[in-house]
């Protein structure tokens, strides 16, 4: 017969334990800060600028100086050797993001003609500095200088005087749209950038905490070039190839295909540069592999083709993309 006082008991190892209560709730609070805080969703429309294209690609040259392969350019780059107005600085900007404790970053590739600082002689000397005492070109072909680095911080109070609102913005986050690029705007505000903004394309960014780093500079590429090497064309027609993604704002994943996925596509296949950032931990996962093409000699290249252009551009204002 059984006795009173040995009624059954339940293992404690079945128990939560206080310390388990603790990690399912850790985990809860970062998931809402995940879809709170990571999804990097663009601040406004998406907007584009209309263009159209043929057929007709040109190569970038990213295995050496960073010239487009192109005949009608030869004389205008032989001028532009003793005029360097054609240059434009390739700067990447660094924004923490809300409530992440200054974890979590976003980043943009901003492009600027050197003519836009003209009015700042003092600003243009240290860019030069950098760049010929500081700077290795790309990962490619790195330095064997152990002093020269693939980025270089710009100091705060040489950018933030940088007014003149002639810089191009690229960016990328998430959105509500399918169509090709509208996740990255390019509207009127975007492709008239002032460097010294503290306006991201997304509204979860920390303007106030920007940080600005120099990475290179090309003798040919534009902004503009650049948005259309990563993006195609046209908004009016079957879109090119785009550049390791179709960045439309439904692609957008926090961890694998998120903004700083998209600025190194631009570094690294467009420009030929490093696409190395400054700190942003788990914000950059990804090894961007630029598409694989072949030049006119036969080589096999990794970079991307920029459409040839056939009419103007349109209104500034560009052409709203569909978001459903």
């Amino acid at each position: 017969m059984m006795s009173a006082s040995s009624s059954p008991t339940t293992s404690s190892s079945h128990r939560p334990t206080v310390k388990a209560l603790l990690v399912l709730a850790a985990v809860a609070c970062l998931g809402v800060i995940a879809r709170h805080n990571l999804q990097g969703d663009i601040a406004s429309q998406p907007l584009r600028l209309s263009t159209s294209y043929n057929d007709n690609y040109e190569l970038l040259d990213t295995s050496g100086p960073l010239d487009r392969l192109n005949t009608k350019n030869v004389a205008e780059q032989q001028t532009s050797e003793t005029n360097n107005d054609n240059e434009y600085f390739v700067f990447l900007q660094k924004f923490p993001l809300q409530n992440t404790w200054q974890m979590i970053f976003h980043t943009e590739v901003v492009v600027c003609p050197r003519n836009s600082f003209h009015n700042d002689a003092d600003f243009l000397s240290t860019l030069d500095q950098l760049l010929a005492e500081t700077l290795s070109p790309t990962t490619d072909a790195p330095s064997n200088d152990s002093t020269k680095v693939p980025f270089v911080k710009v100091p705060k109070e040489k950018w933030t005087k940088q007014s003149n609102s002639k810089c191009v913005q690229l960016g990328y986050g998430g959105a509500a749209c399918p169509s090709v690029c509208c996740g990255s705007p390019h509207g009127n505000d975007n492709t008239n950038y002032a460097l010294n903004s503290r306006h991201a394309v997304i509204g979860n960014a920390m303007g106030d905490a920007k940080q600005l780093f120099l990475y290179g500079v090309s003798d040919s590429i534009n902004g503009m070039d650049a948005y259309r090497a990563v993006c195609g064309g046209s908004t009016t027609k079957a879109m090119p190839t785009t550049c390791v993604s179709k960045w439309a704002g439904t692609d957008y994943n926090p961890l694998t295909n998120n903004c700083n996925t998209f600025t190194s596509t631009i570094l690294k296949c467009v420009y030929g540069l490093s696409d190395a950032k400054p700190n942003l931990g788990i914000s950059d996962m990804v090894n961007v592999a630029c598409p694989m093409e072949k030049r006119d000699d036969g080589m096999d290249v990794q970079q991307c083709l920029i459409p040839v252009m056939t009419t103007s551009l349109s209104d500034a204002a560009g052409e709203v993309m569909a978001d459903e």
